[in-house]
């Protein structure tokens, strides 16, 4: 008779780890849900090629945009936008770098000149922090290093947005127009 009480206690061992992997399995079914609910998720891998700014890229340097590898795009996406900030700076989050429009590419290459209108790749490119057009590179304060993050956007259309065009403006018009995102991370400074 005392295998009873054993197999009651199994069974209900057994219970509680099912009732307890229940909700993770509704959790990772809920996430999935999520994902093919928003078209704009981080699914894009975006590399730098370096998790500290080359001096080259910096103020300090020759101020040249950074190579960026795109991977994992669609062929579903008409044109590609990006925006470099620093979400560390002192007075909040300072763009560095706003382009749009770029073709589709795996790769865009270093030194994008600082023109609203580029032909090589062919963008158009906003204002950044600075007041300036085009790429300017991290140049923190002295202190602790700043982190600088690449937003990549892949988008279903051209924006009809003018070249000059600010942060909010670019953010309004990628409004519901994007398919994949993703973002790559590097450090400058201290």
């Amino acid at each position: 008779m005392r295998t009873l009480p054993l197999i009651l206690a199994a069974w209900a061992i057994l219970a509680s780890v099912l009732g307890a992997a229940s909700p993770l399995a509704a959790s990772a079914a809920d996430a999935s849900d999520e994902a093919a609910e928003d078209p704009g998720r981080l699914d894009l891998q975006v590399a730098l090629g370096f998790d500290i700014f080359p001096e080259r890229y910096t103020c300090d340097g020759e101020d040249l945009s950074p190579p960026v590898e795109i991977f994992g795009l669609e062929g579903s996406a008409a044109s590609i936008a990006m925006i470099l900030e620093d979400p560390d700076a002192p007075r909040g989050s300072f763009v560095h770098w706003l382009i749009w429009n770029l073709a589709p590419p795996v790769s865009i290459p270093e030194g994008i000149p600082p023109l609203e209108e580029v032909a090589a790749p062919e963008a158009l490119q906003g204002r950044n922090g600075f007041g300036s057009i085009g790429y300017r590179g991290p140049c923190p304060p002295p202190g602790d290093p700043h982190r600088y993050v690449l937003r990549v956007f892949a988008l279903d259309s051209e924006l009809d947005l003018p070249p000059g065009s600010e942060r909010s403006e670019l953010e309004a018009a990628m409004e519901g127009r994007v398919l994949h995102s993703g973002e790559a991370a590097a450090t400058y400074g201290g």
